[in-house]
């Protein structure tokens, strides 16, 4: 039977159907594991110029982190490749902020702090600055066309790259790829 109702896509259902398009599209052998390699694409949208509450209280923008190289993870606890890159995440913002590079994981989950804050937590993920967008606003800024999506802004945020996809973030050659692009 023909269903005539138009189909209505949620904020969630949207998100991961670019982010399976993303994977979909990728070489069979790049969408079965995280990236040991970083394919990164200029960035083409304005960095966003708005504050996201953080897990601290605090609003964080961009700017605060303009001394350094800052790393933004998008991510979302339904989203099974952000999950399993976390842990990565969290030994590389370790070992990126000895050399003044931040990393921020920015969540677009709706229930923001309250969702993810506690998954964080239960997972042990401390170092990375926790930054919640549940409205999507800094994800709509900078075109964002899936998860996990990882963005690498210079130093004064002169020019950034974009990561579409998991990767491995706490492999050497990662890190080596990330020091240098954001030195």
């Amino acid at each position: 039977m023909k269903n005539d109702q138009p189909q209505i896509f949620t904020r969630r259902r949207l998100v991961c159907l670019l982010g399976a398009s993303a994977v979909l599209a990728m070489p069979l052998s790049r969408a079965r594991s995280a990236s040991s390699v970083l394919t990164l694409e200029q960035g083409q949208h304005a960095l966003p110029d708005t504050s996201l509450p953080t897990s601290q209280g605090r609003q964080f923008r961009l700017p605060d982190a303009a001394s350094g190289g800052v790393l933004v993870n998008f991510w979302a606890t339904w989203c099974a490749p952000c999950v399993v890159e976390l842990p990565a995440l969290e030994q590389a913002a370790v070992h990126l902020k000895a050399k003044n590079i931040t990393v921020v994981l920015v969540n677009l989950d709706r229930g923001g702090a309250g969702k993810a804050q506690p998954f964080l937590d239960d997972r042990h993920i401390k170092t990375p600055l926790s930054a919640y967008d549940p409205k999507g606003v800094w994800a709509r800024a900078i075109g964002l066309r899936g998860l996990p999506t990882t963005l690498l802004i210079k130093p004064g945020q002169t020019a950034y790259a974009v990561h579409t996809g998991p990767a491995e973030w706490a492999a050497p050659p990662v890190l080596s790829q990330v020091t240098d692009y954001l030195s």
